[in-house]
């Protein structure tokens, strides 16, 4: 009786151990995942957040493809930001203003990219986005002042993507957007940005482009 009790509980220890094997702490590719999730629930809320409130963690997340109508995620350059490429914008206010920050995944390794918020949605035209969202908006156009073509006026997310293709850039910021002039997108440029007198603000073209939620 002793041998048979034994034998039986065997099988169960080994069973409880490959259960253990398996358990994983969340990947990064879950997180972005479980953040693509929550937009889909924000786009499909029939109770939109209040005016001058954005919704706590991701407000847009989308994979970049060639643009067909309805495209919400761009890429114009897919030697640049290649179709599959995804970007995940997380908007967070707080008492002092408001974190901004975007993931990607899907890069050129070790690729530098600029990346700011703009005006206006994604269409199948990169200059529709617009002109950078400026707090303090520049008189003068296009902006290449330092005075307002800076990441203390503007929302600029520049980072280098890892050896996988990854990046993770944030910006914290003093002010959150007025309740009727949201920024509208996130634009990938193909090279950092730029900071001196007559430059402040380019970052060369745009390569790709993720729309933003109206609010």
């Amino acid at each position: 009786m002793l041998l048979r009790v034994l034998a039986l509980a065997a099988p169960l220890t080994m069973i409880a151990g490959c259960t253990n094997a398996v358990e994983v702490a969340p990947t990064a590719a879950s997180s972005v995942l479980t953040s693509a999730s929550s937009w889909t629930l924000y786009q499909g809320s029939p109770s939109p957040s209040p005016a001058g409130s954005w919704p706590a963690g991701t407000v847009a997340a989308g994979t970049f493809l060639p643009f067909r109508p309805g495209s919400t995620a761009i890429t114009y350059d897919p030697a640049v930001v290649p179709p599959g490429a995804s970007a995940t914008v997380s908007i967070a206010e707080n008492p002092r203003g408001m974190d901004v920050r975007v993931q990607a995944a899907g890069l050129i390794p070790r690729r530098a990219y600029g990346a700011h918020l703009h005006t206006a949605p994604c269409t199948a035209v990169p200059d529709d986005a617009g002109p950078h969202y400026q707090h303090r908006a520049d008189p003068s156009k296009p902006s290449v002042d330092p005075s307002y073509a800076n990441p203390r006026n503007e929302v600029w997310l520049d980072f280098t993507a890892d050896g996988y293709g990854t990046a993770t850039a944030s910006s914290a910021l003093g002010w959150t957007f007025a309740a009727d002039r949201p920024a509208r997108s996130l634009v990938l440029h193909a090279q950092a940005t730029r900071t001196g007198p007559g430059v402040a603000g380019t970052a060369g073209p745009r390569v790709a482009c993720l729309t933003l939620p109206a609010r």
